[in-house]
Formats: C-alpha cells, structure tokens, sequence
C-alpha cells in the first residue's frame, strides 16, 4: 500500500521534515457531492483522532462541470443531518500538480479512478491512486462510492454513512502507519 511511501527510518509515515503533512486528496467527477464529503469526514475522523497537523486532505474532481461551486445543497443537509457542516470548500478540477502534491489519491468510483491514472506518467504516480473502497467495512454491498447526484434524499444519505466509515478507518490506516 501507498501509505509506506513517505517513510522514516522506522518505517511510519511522517511529516517532511517542514512540518508538511501527509496529503490526501479525494476525487469524484464533479467535485460537489462525494469527494467533499469525503473531505469534510476525514477532516472530522482526523480531529477526532487528534492527528491534525500531521494529516491534511482536499478534494477535487475529474471534470470541469462545477468549477468554483459549492457541495451540491442535497449532500450539505445530508451531511448536516450527521451532525458535519461544510468547511467553505469551492469544486476545482483535478491537475497534474495534485500528483506531486499529495501523498494519496483516493477516487471514489472506478471511473475516476481510470481517469487518474490515465493521468499519471510514472509508475509513483499510479502508486498514489487506491480506490475509496479500499477502507470500505469487508461486508459492504458496495464496491464503490455511488453518485447520489440522480438519485434523492436516501442516496445522499447512504453515501454519507458510507464514507464516514471508510474515513475513519482510513485516518486509523494512515496513524497505523505512523506509530
């Protein structure tokens, strides 16, 4: 797994030395629905687990549709009904840069993921990219985040508790990796 690739001697994932953070950046095609959500409940699992500082996360999305958009309103009353409020986040597309940017590239669905990678010119690069279902609970139903964005209320919702889930085992994940 990728989360061994910025090391110290130990073994464990580090800041850089700068007191730069191990960066994750969560992407879905939009940027307005699952990948902020992503972001705003890892950034709560990593608060919860006092790791602020030492981890950091953003989202984007593989499309421009949305550019300098807000989360789309269904997934902010669904993440407020869970008790998260939304951090000021604005949709950006995802570029070249994120790649040397950040530590870990979580798509959410095996699309995005195939766009990234498409992306990707080194084989580090493509190392970055580990699918959000990765941290998903072994007997979910699901074998990726799916877009609520057509559906309603019900959708919005399960894709919440989903990734709450998954972020916080990922957050774990990557504290493992550091002690």
């Amino acid at each position: 797994m990728y989360l061994n690739s910025r090391n110290s001697s130990g073994g464990q994932p580090e800041t850089d030395g700068k007191g730069t953070p191990f960066r994750v950046l969560f992407v879905c095609l939009g940027n307005i629905c699952r990948s902020p959500a992503a972001e705003i409940l890892f950034n709560a699992a990593v608060q919860h687990a006092g790791a602020q500082g030492r981890i950091a996360a953003d989202s984007c999305g593989t499309a421009s549709y949305h550019i300098g958009s807000k989360p789309d309103s269904r997934m902010l009353a669904a993440l407020q009904r869970a008790g998260y409020a939304w951090g000021g986040h604005r949709a950006r597309q995802f570029c070249q840069a994120d790649f040397e940017q950040f530590d870990l590239i979580i798509p959410q669905d095996e699309s995005n993921r195939a766009d990234i990678l498409h992306l990707a010119r080194t084989a580090e690069q493509k190392a970055k990219v580990i699918p959000m279902s990765r941290w998903f609970p072994a007997d979910a139903a699901d074998r990726e985040v799916p877009d609520p964005y057509y559906g309603g209320e019900a959708g919005f919702d399960h894709v919440v508790q989903l990734l709450e889930h998954a972020t916080a085992a990922l957050v774990q994940d990557i504290e493992q990796h550091r002690h």
